[in-house]
């Protein structure tokens, strides 16, 4: 969008959020280390020259008619009542870049943990790590007599080994090192009490990335101190614990022999494990061929970033970002905000 020659271009965005994030800094705003403003920009200023903004959400298409039904965000709850207006935009082309939506379906009290996606996200997650620092404060546990109890409420527990996981991992640690600081830290009383646990259910932490990256990530966390457990899935997230279930092997064929059942005491769990596509995809994949359906749901792309459609539409829809499957030499790019900025500047500059 910031790329585009407006000049030549008649853009229309549609977004229920008004402003952009740089997704690698949420961690870092959770944590204090950066400030909001630092990583967002307002949608309508970062191009002065687009046409028009409308803050709403896609919730439906027609890709024959090149049709987009758009519903509009319901603003002034308490002044205002009833649904918000549908209408529908007519384009010469559609470019789609809705992201993906945190997976946690199947596992009973995922839904009611943390995450980190939006600017939202970040603000209640920094909220509740100084909640927990509280909690574990209080007077009820002081004393060496209830340093186990202490330590449960400090213990943050990250559910997933990907890139979002890894880095908030990275900063929690710094954070708790930096707080428990003597005589300095905000809470000098819980030195030695925080723990940050990473819960992987691969192999390797960054599975996405190159073999050197994927080793670096765990020498690095482990380093710090970060407690990693690989080969291990979240079975349930209860208050105050979280229950795992961890693969093991056989040491001469490597095949799985069993699985180990452990409960984990925590003080916060936030859910960083997996993604799925947003409903606005598995909509557009209904009417286009099934060969734009990736098996992970995401939507097939060319070298273009574009779906397989009928000849006469063909490029008429491009995906990008999260929800496009694009393939280069080595597999399926990372969802990573760096291949989607890449794909952005090079869309721009293709629709000149």
């Amino acid at each position: 969008m910031k790329v585009a020659n407006c000049n030549k271009l008649r853009i229309i965005v549609v977004s229920p959020s008004n402003h952009f994030v740089f997704t690698p800094m949420l961690a870092s705003a959770a944590t204090g280390t950066v400030e909001y403003r630092s990583m967002t920009e307002a949608v309508r200023s970062a191009n002065g020259m687009i046409e028009e903004y409308i803050e709403g959400k896609a919730v439906g298409v027609d890709v024959d008619n090149k049709k987009v039904t758009i519903r509009l965000n319901k603003l002034l709850d308490d002044y205002r009542e009833g649904e918000p207006p549908e209408l529908d935009l007519e384009y010469d082309h559609l470019v789609v870049a809705v992201g993906c939506k945190v997976d946690d379906k199947g596992v009973p009290g995922a839904s009611k943990s943390l995450r980190l996606k939006s600017c939202d996200d970040a603000r209640r997650l920094r909220t509740a790590v100084g909640e927990c620092f509280e909690y574990a404060s209080r007077p009820g546990v002081a004393g060496p007599q209830n340093d186990e109890e202490r330590t449960q409420r400090a213990t943050f527990l990250i559910v997933g080994g990907g890139p979002t996981g890894v880095e908030l991992a990275g900063e929690l640690f710094d954070l708790a090192e930096d707080v428990t600081r003597p005589h300095v830290g905000t809470y000098p009383r819980l030195k030695g009490n925080v723990k940050v646990v990473i819960c992987h259910s691969s192999s390797e932490l960054v599975p996405q990335f190159d073999e050197p990256l994927r080793l670096e990530a765990l020498k690095s966390l482990e380093k710090k101190g970060v407690q990693v457990i690989l080969n291990t899935r979240v079975t349930e997230v209860g208050d105050g614990y979280a229950k795992l279930s961890t693969k093991k092997k056989d040491s001469v064929t490597g095949k799985e022999i069993e699985r180990e059942e452990s409960i984990l005491p925590v003080g916060l769990s936030v859910w960083c494990a997996g993604t799925a596509p947003v409903s606005f995809v598995s909509q557009l994949l209904d009417q286009l061929p099934e060969s734009a359906r990736a098996p992970d749901g995401r939507i097939s792309v060319d070298e273009w970033l574009r779906p397989p459609m009928k000849d006469y539409l063909l490029g008429s829809v491009i995906v990008l970002g999260d929800a496009a499957s694009a393939m280069d030499d080595d597999g399926c790019l990372p969802q990573t905000a760096q291949v989607a900025g890449q794909q952005g500047a090079y869309i721009a500059r293709m629709l000149r």
